[in-house]
């Protein structure tokens, strides 16, 4: 079995695709000479808790790199490269570290970007990834503090669907075959939306994208912009298989509205620019200047919501 640096030299530094900034991955550093308007985010995935356990180490690792390049998005950045800091499980043999290499080399050209640096121990417990991912042409107005009231609320696509996926995994449900495979993809491959977050950084006022649950991240959105929301469940977007499930009183609406791991992109658009929003994208209500979240039902009553109900919290 590999040492930790033949592993480094032989699985991880191809990984560089020889860019000059990560130098081969022999230095304590990579280097960068020329970065305009960079953001940098960080993001950990642990296996047993963002991910079930025994998933595929290919897919952990693929899915770690996914879920942090999400975060570029909500400042309308391209990535460029990320550092990976890996924690493996004492017991993990050769053919593990070749499936992380081939869960980040599938990120990693999906993207076209590169693996610049990190990290790797292992310890007794289960599988971690710490990603930090760096990307340019940021818009810095951009964030979650930007809204204001009368601005339109928009989502970028469905929601709820990785939510179900994960239920899938966790043999907690099945209805249809087909649409059961893609909706547990939808949890384990996350689709970050990054050309839109570049296609709508001229006239978003706020963007966050949705990794612990749409009511969750409406509520930070809010809380940062020091403003209030109204929202409509029949205005928010849902695919077939997720209106299977709700059909079928498995589940309702707010279990998928809170479920989290979507990916996709919450933002606000000042109503003069409404013919500027994304075709694909759905308006579900409008900022207001009282403080707090108003949830409307599919018969436009008001839905009783508290903070606890929002969304996931790590603690």
């Amino acid at each position: 079995m590999e040492n930790e640096f033949d592993f480094i030299k032989n699985k991880l530094k191809p990984l560089t695709f020889k860019k000059n900034e990560a130098r081969g991955l022999s230095d304590d550093c990579a280097y960068f000479d020329n970065l305009n308007d960079l953001v940098v985010s960080v993001d950990t995935s642990i296996e047993g808790i963002h991910i079930p356990l025994g998933t595929d180490l290919a897919i952990q690792s693929r899915r770690a790199v996914l879920r942090a390049v999400s975060d570029l998005a909500t400042f309308g950045s391209s990535p460029i490269c990320v550092f990976v800091a890996m924690s493996l499980p004492n017991s993990s043999q050769q053919i593990d570290f070749d499936k992380i290499t081939q869960g980040l080399r599938k990120a990693l050209i999906e993207y076209d970007i590169f693996l610049a640096g990190g990290d790797i121990t292992k310890h007794e417990g289960l599988a971690i990834f710490s990603i930090t991912v760096f990307g340019d042409g940021a818009n810095k107005e951009l964030g979650r503090n930007k809204a204001k009231a009368e601005d339109l609320i928009v989502v970028s696509g469905p929601i709820g669907d990785s939510f179900l996926g994960l239920e899938l995994l966790k043999n907690k449900i099945s209805i249809n075959s087909l649409e059961d495979k893609n909706l547990i993809n939808k949890f384990l491959i996350p689709d970050p939306k990054i050309q839109l977050g570049k296609k709508i950084k001229s006239y978003a006022t706020s963007i966050i994208d949705i990794s612990d649950g749409l009511l969750s991240e409406l509520h930070h959105l809010s809380e940062n912009s020091e403003v209030g929301a109204n929202i409509y469940i029949k205005d928010i977007p849902f695919s077939l298989a997720a209106n299977n499930y709700l059909e079928a009183n498995l589940y309702n609406y707010i279990d998928l509205i809170t479920g989290g791991d979507d990916y996709e992109l919450l933002y606000t658009v000042d109503p003069k620019n409404i013919d500027l929003i994304d075709d694909d994208s759905f308006i579900i209500g409008k900022i207001i200047s009282d403080k707090k979240i108003n949830l409307y039902s599919i018969d436009n009553n008001i839905i009783d919501i508290n903070n606890s109900s929002f969304g996931y919290k790590h603690f």
